[in-house]
């Protein structure tokens, strides 16, 4: 791990690091822009993190879904062929 603010992490740390972490840093980011205290350059280089950081989110989701979808694929074949029947089949002894 890094001791560099997540914001100066390039893309393909960015991602690599825990979700939860991502999503606290963009909640922060949201919340100094929706304050309005930050002035023009610093909200647009904070937009700027915000993107990176949203985009590190989806990366990590879709990885999330795949392996999702991966396991219920090998649930399915892995299943016992009796255990499922044809409807109005009865089952297999």
């Amino acid at each position: 791990m890094t001791d560099r603010p997540i914001t100066e992490l390039p893309d393909d740390e960015l991602v690599r690091r825990p979700f939860d972490e991502l999503v606290v840093a963009l909640q922060q980011i949201v919340q100094r822009l929706e304050a309005g205290s930050a002035g023009l350059e610093e909200s647009i280089e904070l937009y700027k993190h915000g993107l990176r950081l949203h985009a590190a989110c989806e990366t990590r989701l879709r990885e999330a879904e795949l392996q999702i979808t991966e396991l219920g694929r090998r649930g399915v074949a892995g299943a016992e062929p009796e255990a499922a029947s044809a409807p109005g089949e009865a089952p297999r002894d």
